[in-house]
């Protein structure tokens, strides 16, 4: 069986699975047909990614002493701006190089709920919570001042379907997290429920009012989040209430990635949609609800050539910023989507790929502060290979940056929101070297590319390579 030991070796396998799982996720579980409405989920893809790492044996040793507890003078929900960071079981034994002083909360993701609201007490995510691993990361960031949650996740529909149907659900799985709360002095709870159609609606929404309230009255110190979709506050039809919900919980994470169109290599967390789903979500939310998820991962497509936005030639996979970062392909940037995007050949077949950096995620950390947002959430630690800068760019600062449009003029159509994008000469069309400061050290997995990379096809007239200006500190509070 594989098991996951190393931090050099757990780090190269995340984005090898993530291929696997995604390999046939063009179609409308993940980036498929549904493109045409609100931005859908999602962390479906990701989803699958959690069921495949659960068939992996998980070598995290057993705990042998319980974690401090927070000190009194941490004792509020929520902190003034929070930095909200997802830890999967997958990422224990890399955990030593999560950035603790700059988050507020860390949700280990996770444990699994059963169809009556039990949690399941076996499995990858239950040997983690039960591992050494993550009661040495519940001391780090209670000796940091941050919180850490106990992420509660379902993603079957007849899970979900039972969950929202049941009156008697809400009590039993807020009764069971309480345990586990106590158990290991936790701070709260992350609820993660991802289903489709209108069926559950009311009742998912149920589900989380009742767990809400009854953890808060067992401690109103504790933290409350729910995940909710990009394109759920515009969606009066969909899975989420969120009307209802954002009175009751202290935050919701949207999620706001998977925003890729379909067969069409394009941005998987574009700006102006970032933007879109802000504003959709300030009609029936206040801002101080809300924690914008950020992805430290991006989508490789094959295509059928190296301009910008290509024809896909086949479905999407993920990667991981660590990845992509590591690889030394020539980066471009996207002046419209505000994202990195890279070009390069695999033996004879182009690949694209759109992913967010350092920059990108600067720009999001900006629009949070505009809006003012309760803060920033991070989908997920460990994959941006632990690099510093990516970080700091949560933290709503990055160093300047210098790339390419590439070879020809990118085609992304913004969302309905209507955010600024900076005006960019279109590019000299020829690929060049990164500029300095763009490359990462040394991330998950080897190179994608396997083989020379040949000429590419015949770019456009030259014309000069725009240049990304410095980004300024968002005007946000002291984290801590």
């Amino acid at each position: 069986m594989l098991r996951l030991a190393g931090s050099r070796q757990l780090l190269a396998l995340v984005p090898t699975l993530l291929l696997v799982l995604v390999a046939q996720a063009d179609g409308p579980g993940l980036a498929g047909s549904r493109r045409s409405g609100p931005p859908p989920n999602l962390q479906s893809g990701l989803s699958r990614l959690d069921q495949q790492m659960a068939q992996s044996a998980l070598d995290l040793p057993a705990a042998t002493d319980q974690p401090q507890p927070l000190t009194a003078a941490a004792v509020d929900p929520l902190k003034e701006h929070e930095v909200f960071g997802f830890a999967p079981y997958w990422t224990l034994n890399v955990s030593a190089g999560f950035d603790v002083q700059s988050l507020t909360t860390l949700a280990y993701f996770g444990v699994d709920v059963t169809r009556d609201g039990s949690v399941v007490r076996s499995g990858n995510g239950w040997t983690g919570y039960e591992s050494q691993a993550l009661t040495a990361l519940i001391d780090r960031a209670h000796a940091a001042n941050s919180r850490l949650v106990l992420t509660a996740k379902a993603f079957d529909q007849p899970t979900l379907d039972s969950l929202a149907g049941d009156p008697n659900a809400a009590g039993r799985l807020a009764a069971e997290l309480t345990d586990l709360l106590k158990a290991k002095n936790l701070d709260g709870v992350n609820l993660d429920f991802e289903g489709q159609g209108p069926g559950d609606r009311s009742g998912i929404a149920n589900l989380v009012t009742g767990v809400s309230k009854q953890l808060h009255t067992t401690n109103p110190h504790w933290q409350v989040t729910v995940d909710t979709y990009a394109g759920a506050a515009g969606d009066q039809g969909g899975f989420f209430d969120i009307g209802a919900m954002a009175p009751v919980v202290d935050a919701m994470f949207v999620m706001a990635y998977d925003m890729h169109r379909s067969g069409v290599a394009s941005p998987n967390a574009p700006l102006p949609a970032d933007e879109g789903a802000v504003r959709s979500y300030l009609n029936v939310a206040p801002a101080e609800k809300l924690l914008l998820g950020v992805p430290f991962y991006g989508y490789d497509w094959p295509t059928k050539s190296n301009r910008p936005n290509s024809d896909a030639a086949g479905p999407p996979q993920p990667r991981s910023y660590g990845e992509l970062a590591s690889a030394g392909h020539t980066v471009y940037w996207d002046p419209n989507a505000r994202v990195p995007w890279t070009a390069y050949q695999q033996s004879t077949q182009w690949h694209e790929a759109y992913y967010d950096n350092p920059q990108s995620v600067a720009l999001k950390a900006q629009l949070v502060a505009r809006y003012g947002l309760r803060g920033v959430g991070i989908w997920a630690l460990g994959m941006d290979g632990n690099d510093p800068r990516m970080m700091a760019a949560v933290l709503g600062s990055a160093s300047p940056f210098a790339a390419a449009n590439g070879p020809g003029t990118s085609s992304y159509s913004s969302s309905p929101s209507n955010a600024s994008s900076s005006s960019a000469s279109s590019s000299s069309g020829q690929p060049s070297p990164s500029p300095s400061g763009t490359a990462a050290p040394p991330g998950p997995g080897p190179s994608p590319s396997a083989g020379p990379t040949p000429k590419p096809l015949p770019p456009p007239p030259p014309s000069p390579t725009p240049i990304v200006p410095p980004l300024p500190s968002p005007p946000v509070p002291p984290i801590h």
